[in-house]
């Protein structure tokens, strides 16, 4: 039985932690994703009765990674008031990992829209954009139905077309000054 289950766990670590990682990388340093992935694939073993058979599989580990991450960045805050709290100053992290890679204005101008955006309408179009995921399974680890991620993927990307548009009006008028004063 033991064996089983142990069996059951490589298949799906061999098949899902790229995507895993992937998925806590997006949303912290590369470091920390390798411990969350980890965590979530520990999880996965104690609970392994639990574990979806099939496709299933997939989305039940990014629930389990969205409650790792939120019980990590929790506990980072917490850590970081007891910093302040102590009077040992501010606790300052790294830079995030979009403000490393990205380097062009294009990019630049996405992520300040995106960073204007709600969690909500944040973690939707992550679910769909960088990690795949189609509505039924997003609708499986926001605990929402199809319908609703429909809904909330479209009013997203309204606001973050709303946000992009204004984001790069506002760089058009800050170089066009610049430019006049050459």
């Amino acid at each position: 039985m033991a064996a089983a289950q142990d069996g059951r766990l490589e298949d799906l670590y061999s098949q899902y932690f790229r995507e895993v990682l992937a998925y806590c990388a997006r949303r912290g340093s590369l470091d920390d994703a390798y411990d969350a992935a980890n965590e979530v694939f520990t999880i996965a073993w104690r609970r392994i009765e639990d574990v979806p058979v099939g496709d299933a599989a997939r989305p039940w580990l990014f629930v389990v990674a969205k409650r790792v991450l939120y019980r990590r960045h929790r506990s980072t805050r917490r850590f970081r008031r007891l910093v302040e709290k102590a009077g040992t100053g501010p606790f300052h992290g790294g830079p995030d990992p979009e403000t490393v890679v990205v380097q062009r204005a294009e990019y630049a101008a996405v992520l300040q829209a995106a960073s204007q955006l709600s969690i909500r309408d944040r973690e939707v179009l992550n679910l769909a954009a960088w990690e795949g995921l189609p509505h039924r399974e997003i609708a499986e680890v926001l605990g929402c139905s199809i319908a609703a991620v429909d809904q909330r993927l479209h009013r997203a990307k309204q606001r973050l077309a709303k946000h992009y548009h204004a984001t790069r009006s506002q760089a058009e008028l800050r170089h066009a000054a610049g430019g006049e004063r050459s």
